[in-house]
């Protein structure tokens, strides 16, 4: 196969076509190739684009299990988060969830998309899966039991077309803005983080430092105003800002990679219009990164859709995979925007309800064990 997606490369008409070739669409097709059914897969960028993606994402248990299981888990290097502590500014409470009270040797783990999306497409070349970059899905008709997609001048044909590549867009999203800002980056300290992940509820968003590599992937969410501010102070004063920020687990901090800002949007698609296109991932729902699940959800769905499409690419088949998929998709969403609702504010009463709700969850071994499945696995 050439890699480099001349039309060429498509000789038989594959039954799944898969849009984009991030970390969902590749991951969705190593799980359909892995059962046997074939694949043809497109993305609108260019193949060296996929390495040089500088962000970090924390990849849950249940998202290493996946990988683990279609074989490419070792070739990716991950930082482990073994302790994860919970807190808010300016308020009484914590909880603390260790790895080991629940018999793994990590609650999650942190990684950089560009390595990540190197390791996938290392794979899905290697298994023979065809691939074409430089062509942008374009118009899609229906057949019968069939999809006809545009794909440049070629046109193919498919049972299914999954979407797995940028916003949902198009009839049936709703977009609900937080008012928030994230400011995303790389903080180095004087102290190792120890596996340690603190995720830090101030008043006007939540503050994610993450373990990785030798420093911290930092999402910190706040207000526009406030944002632009700290975007336009020079590395010592945002490190003196975020050293006030994290409170008791303040550290001394040494240096700071550029910062990005990102307007934060719930963005949800509805059901789509025909029973034969299906959207995964960013594609589906891009969510506030309060809890880093974004991706997770969408591993897990490119998961079970192979799980579930492997009695066949049929109606019987696909509305199996609609319903297995509801309740955690719909969960998963209402839970990161209640998150979001419920800690960005200083409302006295709710900052002493958040209190005692952490205390009492740091109290409850039963309750935090609750807590740290849904982290590591979703809800089904």
């Amino acid at each position: 196969m050439d890699a480099t997606g001349s039309p060429a490369d498509i000789i038989d008409t594959p039954p799944v076509l898969i849009a984009g070739a991030g970390p969902v669409g590749l991951t969705t097709a190593l799980a359909l190739h892995a059962r046997g059914i074939a694949v043809q897969m497109v993305d609108a960028k260019p193949r060296e684009a996929l390495g040089h993606d500088p962000r970090a994402v924390a990849l849950a248990h249940g998202s290493r299990l996946i990988l683990e299981r279609l074989g490419v888990w070792k070739d990716i290097g991950a930082t482990p988060i073994r302790h994860i502590r919970v807190s808010q500014q300016d308020g009484f409470g914590q909880t603390r969830i260790e790895a080991a009270d629940h018999g793994v040797d990590a609650l999650g783990y942190v990684v950089r998309l560009g390595p990540l999306n190197q390791v996938l497409l290392q794979a899905v070349e290697q298994r023979g899966i065809p691939l074409r970059f430089h062509a942008p899905l374009g118009h899609v008709a229906h057949g019968h039991d069939t999809v006809i997609a545009q794909v440049g001048s070629v046109e193919l044909q498919a049972a299914l077309v999954v979407y797995a590549e940028g916003k949902p867009a198009g009839a049936g999203v709703v977009s609900k803005p937080y008012g928030q800002t994230a400011i995303v980056t790389e903080a180095f300290s004087a102290e190792p983080h120890e596996g340690l992940a603190q995720e830090r509820f101030t008043t006007q968003g939540p503050l994610a430092l993450l373990p990785l590599e030798k420093g911290y992937s930092i999402v910190w969410c706040m207000k526009p105003e406030r944002a632009e501010m700290l975007m336009a102070l020079d590395d010592a004063g945002f490190l003196a800002a975020l050293s006030e920020a994290t409170g008791f687990a303040r550290r001394t901090w040494r240096q700071v990679a550029a910062r990005h800002a990102y307007p934060l949007t719930l963005v949800t698609r509805g059901a789509m219009a025909h029973a034969r296109e299906i959207a995964l991932g960013n594609a589906s729902q891009t969510l506030h990164p309060v809890a880093g699940q974004g991706l997770n959800l969408g591993l897990r769905d490119a998961f079970e859709l192979a799980e579930s499409l492997e009695g066949g690419v049929n109606a019987a088949t696909l509305a199996a995979y609609a319903r297995r998929r509801r309740f955690d998709r719909t969960a998963m969403i209402a839970l990161t925007d209640r998150y979001v609702s419920l800690f960005s504010n200083d409302i006295a009463p709710l900052r002493g309800a958040r209190g005692i709700g952490l205390a009492a969850l740091n109290l409850l071994p039963p309750l935090r064990g609750l807590v740290a499945r849904r982290m590591m696995f979703g809800l089904r």
